[in-house]
């Protein structure tokens, strides 16, 4: 399938009668809690090989993952994209853009991801200057962003017209005009940032003001040439441990000390995104791939 189409309506797929059934019950205080029961899981899922993202937004997914009936890996967003790309990765939390950019080997395996209507507090922008003022600036970028440094490009070329801005990746604090940051380290940061950096400029915040739409950081891609009956286990799978996650919030959010925030401040974070995506979080995606592609950014990091 072509890469054009990789935003195109997700389509419902038959589920497996093999595939594991998620349940929920309540305790005898009336708290839920949601299992995954294994069927005799299948040689192709305990050899499959999964990615997940370690940042506390996409703690929610990996409730169940102690578990997990498949070879887990933990990768930062860029890595996940290349070992995907050289076919070490048969699913993963991949990042949005490297989704769109390997759409001829890779498919959602459900509408679920990492998006958010507006602010997130962990794709932050801290600059010496006003955006504004952000013509001709070096800019450092994180070594672990896919997606957020094409937004970083959009926002600052397309929106604003500034065609001089130089990115680097991991440039010190003092070699630099302004710092892009993504997950945990952005927001150990943001209370904190290298002196001299004022202003700091939440990017889905800045995406919200500009298209009026959610911004898809990540979304659940599968290598499309796994079977069927495959595809549909590690979905139920994933959805069990979502549910299992949301259901459970408060506790995985107090298990989430990266950040360095206290725990409510964390579970208010994690409420933030929205995990399983609709028509506007579609709609998202697809208006940024068409930026991409326009900007000649799609291929380009």
């Amino acid at each position: 399938m072509a890469a054009a189409s990789a935003t195109q309506a997700y389509t419902e797929p038959r589920r497996s009668h093999e595939a594991r059934d998620p349940t929920t019950r309540l305790d005898g205080r009336g708290r839920a809690h949601v299992s995954s029961r294994p069927v005799n899981p299948s040689h192709a899922l305990t050899t499959t090989v999964a990615a997940r993202i370690p940042y506390a937004n996409a703690a929610p997914f990996y409730a169940l993952w102690a578990d997990a009936p498949f070879a887990v890996r933990n990768l930062v967003p860029r890595e996940l994209g290349r070992e995907a790309e050289a076919g070490a990765v048969d699913m993963g939390l991949m990042a949005a853009a490297d989704y769109l950019r390997l759409a001829e080997q890779f498919e959602l395996v459900a509408p679920l991801g990492v998006s958010a209507r507006g602010a997130v507090q962990s794709v932050l922008l801290f600059s010496r200057r006003p955006v504004s003022a952000l013509e001709s600036a070096v800019i450092s970028v994180s070594p672990e962003t896919s997606t957020s440094i094409r937004l970083c490009k959009l926002l600052l070329r397309a929106r604003r017209g500034f065609s001089s801005v130089r990115y680097v990746r991991g440039l010190e604090p003092a070699q630099a005009d302004a710092l892009l940051l993504i997950g945990d380290q952005a927001m150990r940061t943001r209370n904190r940032p290298p002196e001299g950096f004022v202003h700091t400029i939440d990017l889905g915040a800045d995406w919200l003001e500009w298209t009026g739409l959610p911004f898809v950081y990540a979304v659940w891609a599968v290598r499309r040439a796994l079977d069927p009956a495959l595809k549909a286990e590690l979905r139920a799978f994933l959805e069990a441990s979502l549910a299992a996650g949301l259901a459970s919030l408060p506790d995985v959010a107090r298990r989430e000390t990266g950040p360095g925030w206290p725990a409510h401040e964390v579970e208010s974070y994690l409420r933030r995104f929205q995990y399983r995506f609709g028509p506007d979080e579609m709609r998202g995606l697809e208006r940024f791939e068409a930026l991409l592609r326009e900007h000649e950014l799609l291929h380009l990091d």
